[in-house]
């Protein structure tokens, strides 16, 4: 820590008046404006849950007694939701195997990533939800749990919690770091300010050469921006879900085919996907649309315009487990409404084709290699800026197809439909693009440690015990 450093933690004048300190004290002011502003919309949107209730604590960073930790032996891993905790999980996982001895926290900022968590990472140290990015809040947070590292995945840029969590003494890592062209521009107007922002940042792990130039743009060193890959092409497919298991039986006795997955559809897709959908079924009577919400709590929403459309469907909590009554089930209605969670990924191998929701949308899209890892035809519409760039290699290797509106996707699906070869093809040239992308995690995992190891004052990874 540097001397001016000391002179800010210990409220030292030599800052206090500083252009460096009012910037950070602008961003709080604005930050606390955002927060009164938001939250009449967050209470109304989560009125009917527990969900604030629960986590109001924890945003002021008061975490349980039980997560205290007497030395600097933890890491704090941060995923904003579900995507991001689904993409870290491997790696949290290789962590926790090579060092039994470092506990690992987890924050989120959704329900969902929560939920997510706790169902892939159940052996963590404990888990909640990030803190307001006050320095009190952070400061709470860290003098519970005494992080070593923070590992930040993707473009969660919180001025406080940076700052802060270096001035702590943990070292902070983005990981799979990634900007959009919209986060880019919105960064650009700020360089000035992002610059000092960088400072508190010791590595950042871009996806490709485009995203760490970005990096470079808004003002993070050059020695400190690295090119790792991304961490979605080391996930593996996701089976053992029952639910998957007794669907894949009921769907071949039922003979229903082919078995379309619009998956992650945002407000104003699922309306597209079922124009696209009616066309299927003029050719296919037997087909079955799994349609899955991005966020379940639009089920309603969805089941609405299903009644108004005079479809007919069943909502997959409405299911019972028995493998008979799954049968019975499936006989007559076409679309599967799936209200549930930690279903989706398995449900891709029954699959002949998928489509990616939030791109028809100028929503930013969705992951698209989880389909990919398990070889089926993918599709997404031309809104892809946040998966901008997997989206580009599997174009680029055939392995995908984009289409621009509700009418195209119908042709494309039906073209596909009449030509199992090139379905198959397709399928294949995106498990393969998976593959070749891969190795991330190993690259990461051998930077965190180096970043550990060069400072004797932290606790190194490679050591049997940790050192505060």
């Amino acid at each position: 820590m540097t001397g001016s450093h000391r002179d800010f933690v210990s409220g030292g004048p030599t800052l206090m008046f500083s252009g460096f300190i009012a910037m950070f004290f602008a961003y709080s002011l604005l930050f606390t404006l955002g927060v009164l502003l938001m939250t009449p919309y967050y209470a109304w949107r989560y009125r009917k849950t527990s969900f604030l209730r629960e986590s109001w604590r924890e945003r002021w960073g008061f975490l349980p007694e039980s997560f205290q930790q007497s030395r600097r032996e933890s890491i704090w891993v941060h995923a904003v939701s579900v995507g991001e905790t689904l993409a870290i999980a491997g790696l949290v996982q290789k962590l926790r195997r090579r060092h039994p001895e470092i506990d690992i926290f987890m924050s989120h900022v959704t329900p969902a990533g929560r939920e997510t968590g706790e169902r892939k990472l159940p052996e963590l140290r404990g888990r909640f939800y990030l803190p307001l990015d006050w320095p009190g809040p952070v400061r709470r947070v860290l003098n519970r749990i005494r992080p070593a590292l923070l590992i930040i995945m993707e473009t969660e840029i919180w001025p406080n919690l940076l700052r802060t969590s270096h001035q702590a003494g943990a070292k902070v890592v983005l990981v799979n770091a990634r900007l959009s062209d919209r986060s880019l521009r919105g960064y650009r107007l700020f360089r000035f300010f992002m610059r000092r922002v960088f400072d508190y940042v010791d590595a950042v792990f871009a996806q490709t050469p485009a995203d760490a130039a970005r990096f470079l743009e808004i003002g993070a060193p050059r020695e400190r921006v690295f090119v790792m890959g991304n961490l979605k092409f080391d996930g593996q497919p996701q089976g053992n879900c029952e639910f998957a298991d007794f669907l894949k039986q009921s769907v071949t006795r039922a003979e229903r085919w082919p078995v379309w997955v619009a998956a992650s559809t945002m407000a104003g897709e699922e309306e597209q996907v079922l124009i696209a959908w009616r066309e299927i079924c003029a050719q296919h009577p037997r087909a079955l649309l799994i349609l899955a919400p991005r966020h379940p709590a639009r089920c309603d929403e969805v089941a609405r315009l299903l009644r108004e459309e005079g479809l007919e469907w069943i909502r997959r909590s409405a299911l019972a487990k028995g493998i008979e009554e799954l049968d019975r089930a499936l006989r007559s209605p076409g679309i599967l409404l799936l209200d549930t969670l930690g279903e989706l990924a398995s449900l891709f191998e029954l699959a002949d084709l998928v489509f990616i929701g939030g791109s028809l949308v100028p929503t930013g899209g969705h992951n698209l290699l989880e389909p990919a890892r398990w070889g089926k035809p993918v599709l997404f519409g031309p809104h892809m800026e946040n998966f901008r760039d997997a989206a580009q290699i599997l174009l680029q290797s055939k392995a995908a197809i984009q289409v621009r509106n509700a009418k195209e996707l119908a042709q494309e699906m039906l073209r596909l439909l009449q030509n199992e070869g090139q379905r198959r093809a397709l399928g294949e040239a995106a498990r393969s693009v998976v593959e070749r992308e891969s190795g991330a995690t190993e690259r990461i995992l051998e930077r965190i440690a180096q970043l550990l190891n060069s400072v004797p004052s932290a606790p190194r990874l490679g050591s049997g015990s940790v050192q505060g």
